[in-house]
């Protein structure tokens, strides 16, 4: 027994520090709230003690399963209508996001030793571990690409927060009962239950849309299939909020676990070029969505949330944190992550191609 414990050492310290910043972050006032708590603990303790690893596979699933359902049972008709009345703004601004991230690609391939296979999936806005795996497959540098996603994430899981909380007034706290105060009519179970089918249900599409290799399937397709059947059937109202801690706290001490001195070295070559790269791109991911803002109905603080270059995951859940439409952020990363895993495999080959051509000519 004891030595099972010591194996998972790691794990365990991974979740007591993640815990541990969950429960600062209101004595503290972290903007972000519970996700960049347990990201911020956990990442503090990793660099200072080292050997802290992500949770177990089935926690990580649980909780994107988890997010995508609490996403998926607050859609509504109005939801949508909005959506659609935004449609071209929006695909808009997913491809010029989606060419900002191949500018910079281009100019930190062009002017740094960094190979092209690499820069485009280290520049690509967002799905760090699908570019981290399309990276390997085209003959880029996976570490490198790892390390300057990380870096992206965690500058903008601080400035995105920080920027929200200074420039937007917090949203009117919902005045609702407790998810247990009693049996609700309109569920076709007692309110426990009726949650549990929905998560077993979501875990199973979760698992499906992983296997169909659907970008994020983990998280999108309970978000599809809690959309469609909870209006149909199951009629909840409000997603229990300790779940969503639950996602916040496992997500969140996964992308702590991730900052290692190890990865910080990795990217310490082209720290100045990468550190340039993430600059260019958040600030045009700010200027984007103010500009979304301007031409829609959208929100200032969904439009920003919506266009950042990257961790969609992260700031699906920041969204909801902060008050802004987690739907629309989520159909916009999701439609990015689509669109990159389409065109970098074209691009890069293209670019192989072309350079063999010349290097033969």
């Amino acid at each position: 027994m004891t030595g099972w414990f010591i194996e998972r050492k790691g794990i365990w310290l991974s979740l007591f520090f993640g815990a541990l910043g969950v429960w600062l972050v209101p004595l503290l006032g972290v903007p972000g709230g519970a996700f960049t708590g347990a990201m911020l603990a956990t990442g503090a303790a990793n660099l200072a003690f080292g050997n802290l690893q992500d949770a177990p596979r089935w926690m990580q699933l649980l909780a994107r399963v988890i997010l995508g359902l609490s996403i998926g049972v607050s859609v509504t008709e109005e939801t949508i209508q909005a959506i659609a009345r935004s449609f071209l703004p929006v695909v808009i601004m997913i491809v010029a996001v989606i060419l900002l991230g191949l500018v910079a690609a281009w100019a930190i391939s062009r002017y740094t030793s960094m190979r092209l296979p690499t820069a485009l999936c280290g520049a690509a806005p967002g799905a760090l571990p699908a570019m981290v795996a399309l990276s390997e497959d085209l003959g880029g540098e996976a570490p490198v690409v790892a390390t300057m996603h990380l870096i992206r994430l965690v500058s903008i899981l601080l400035i995105v927060p920080t920027l929200a909380t200074v420039a937007f007034a917090a949203p009117a706290a919902e005045v609702s009962a407790p998810f247990m105060a009693g049996p609700s009519t309109a569920m076709p179970f007692a309110p426990v239950v009726t949650i549990l089918i929905l998560v077993i249900l979501g875990s199973i599409a979760g698992q499906i849309g992983r296997k169909v290799k659907m970008p994020a399937g983990e998280l999108l397709a309970p978000m599809l299939l809690a959309a469609v059947i909870n209006p149909a059937w199951l009629h909840i109202q409000t997603f229990p909020p300790e779940l969503r801690l639950y996602s916040n706290w496992i997500i969140g001490l996964g992308v702590g676990a991730s900052i290692t001195m190890a990865v910080l070295r990795r990217f310490k070559p082209f720290a100045l070029a990468g550190t340039l790269m993430t600059a260019f791109l958040i600030i045009n991911g700010l200027a984007l969505g103010w500009l979304l803002s301007v031409l829609t109905e959208i929100d200032l603080l969904t439009a920003i949330l919506g266009c950042s270059p990257g961790g969609a995951t992260a700031l699906i859940i920041l969204s909801a944190e902060l008050g802004a439409d987690a739907q629309l952020v989520a159909a916009m990363h999701v439609t990015r992550m689509i669109i990159l895993m389409v065109l970098l495999p074209v691009l890069i080959k293209g670019a192989a191609r072309r350079l063999a051509v010349q290097t033969a000519i």
